[in-house]
């Protein structure tokens, strides 16, 4: 039996290891910017809670597409480790696994008692909204939030392109608010979700995106935003205006069951 490791022990010459992960964070299938590449990522978390990118190519999503859920506890062997690149988005281990049909991967079901699944997670780095007010735009920065919905947009189309989004209103514990900009997919499928919510108007619900962008606009002010940098030009009042959008390679859960998250409900 290959032997136990943590994820910190296993590199691209780690010949022989099983590592007991949970599935923490999946996102849907896409396609590369390329467009030639077909691929799904997915965040693993260890006993130790260290975490690592495992990502999922071409057929083999179809493959584990019913093997593969999150939340769940595996036992995984010999996938191929490989090297992070920044070229990819957001490092979070200077390696990543790739898993495909060679690499084994055993499922620990709920109620096994010689293997239990791990607990629920609870490790989360996020962004502060304040930090992100101090953040210059960049196009390869991503961060991780969370937030309460105080308010869900309707679809529309917007951009140079003119693609499909949403834009929603989210707000910390501090009473920070933020536009995060919900593109194409997620404004379909997560937006709507809100939306559903809002309305039933029960309770404001709580968003962890990952992978999450920061984008600036400047412009001649018309109204006052939270985070806005004002200066002056010509005696004309600039702003520019900082706020939030998914990405081709972003994840957006609803509620997820962290105690962070658990703790914003409770406050708002």
């Amino acid at each position: 039996m290959a032997p136990r490791m943590n994820i910190d022990g296993i590199t691209p010459d780690t010949l022989d290891w099983t590592c007991k992960v949970q599935i923490v964070d999946m996102s849907r299938d896409r396609l590369s910017l390329e467009k030639k590449i077909r691929f799904q990522n997915l965040i693993l978390e260890d006993e130790q809670e260290q975490q690592i990118r495992a990502v999922v190519y071409g057929d083999d999503i179809d493959y584990y597409a019913e093997k593969l859920v999150l939340s769940d506890t595996y036992l995984i062997s010999t996938a191929m480790v490989k090297v992070s690149l920044p070229l990819y988005g957001r490092i979070i281990h200077k390696f990543y696994w790739v898993l495909d049909k060679e690499a084994l991967i055993e499922h620990v079901e709920p109620h096994n008692e010689l293997e239990k699944p791990l607990l629920p997670p609870t490790k989360l780095h996020t962004t502060t909204f304040a930090s992100i007010a101090h953040m210059t735009p960049a196009p390869n920065a991503e961060i991780v939030i969370i937030g309460v919905v105080l308010h869900s947009g309707p679809s529309k189309y917007a951009g140079r392109t003119q693609n499909r989004c949403r834009e929603v209103t989210i707000v910390d514990d501090q009473r920070n608010q933020f536009l995060i900009t919900l593109w194409d997919d997620f404004g379909e499928i997560e937006g709507t979700e809100l939306e559903a919510q809002m309305e039933n108007g029960k309770e404001f619900p709580v968003i962890l995106g990952r992978n999450i962008g920061v984008s600036g606009y400047q412009g001649k002010l018309l109204k006052s935003y939270p985070f806005t940098v004002y200066t002056l030009l010509h005696d004309h009042s600039v702003c520019t205006c900082l706020s939030l959008q998914t990405r081709f390679n972003s994840t957006i859960r609803i509620n997820p069951t962290y105690p962070q998250v658990l703790e914003l409900i409770s406050w708002y």
